[in-house]
């Protein structure tokens, strides 16, 4: 997903925006997260210094050999924004990523989840702060808790920010945005699906959907893996979908486009 949104004036002008239960969560967010982020104020202070452009990826998580695989495999995802004085932002969001770390094991520790390992890598034009979820003693192989789902990761790359579910996606994108690429400056939002891609997702975690079916549905083990086929059929005809907002002259035009797959 690739949009332009000015969310710092959006925050700012949550007033005139939404109706007064989620100005006032909005109210109560932004005082937390002041408090994170050192004082400073957050609609003004840190999102006033990001650029509109926003990218918003998810991708299929593969699980290397020797790491440790959770009984639920959720994709990775990630966002891809872009500061206005790196130099000056970017060690405080770096700082602030390192104290949030340190909260969650805080909390973590209270509650019996595992602990966050915070490690970082630099190279000659990116550098990505991660951390990983300790292994577990006594956990079975590939039925560990949801949370090794997860190596929650920033990674800075020139005037890019990247904050992202999984260290792996993190080194993805961060290679790839190094690239200079221009974005079109007519287009207002833009989502293109890899169905593909989709149907590799459920397919890691076939059996869970076929569980949630039959507990959901009432439906027999056959017959919640013959409708659970049929998503699978009805995703397989199916190669890409896009659609596409841009903005021209005063009008907004929208198109859809779909790719199907060839007999």
């Amino acid at each position: 997903i690739s949009t332009y949104r000015d969310v710092s004036t959006m925050w700012l002008r949550a007033g005139d925006l939404f109706d007064d239960k989620v100005v006032d969560q909005l109210a109560q967010a932004d005082s937390n997260l002041s408090t994170l982020f050192a004082g400073k104020d957050f609609g003004e202070e840190i999102l006033g210094e990001v650029h509109p452009e926003i990218q918003v990826v998810v991708a299929r998580q593969l699980f290397a050999d020797k790491t440790p695989k959770p009984a639920i495999k959720l994709p990775a995802f990630a966002a891809v924004f872009r500061l206005k004085d790196p130099e000056t932002v970017g060690p405080d969001f770096r700082r602030t990523y390192q104290s949030l770390i340190g909260f969650l094991n805080v909390i973590g520790a209270m509650n019996g989840q595992p602990q966050l390992d915070l490690d970082m890598d630099k190279e000659d034009n990116y550098q990505i702060v991660s951390a990983n979820y300790l292994p577990e003693k006594d956990a079975s192989p590939g039925g560990l808790k949801i949370h090794y789902n997860f190596s929650p990761s920033v990674a800075f790359v020139g005037e890019h920010f990247i904050v992202s579910s999984t260290k792996a996606l993190a080194r993805e994108l961060a290679v790839a945005v190094s690239k200079e690429n221009k974005p079109n400056s007519d287009v207002n939002s833009f989502v293109q699906v890899n169905v593909g891609g989709v149907s590799a997702i459920l397919a890691d975690n076939r059996g869970q959907l076929v569980a949630q079916n039959m507990l959901s549905e009432g439906h027999s083990k056959e017959e919640a893996e013959r409708a659970i086929g049929d998503l699978f059929a009805l995703l397989e005809a199916v190669e890409d979908a896009s659609i596409d907002l841009a903005a021209s002259e005063g009008t907004l035009r929208a198109s859809l486009e779909i790719d199907y797959v060839a007999d």
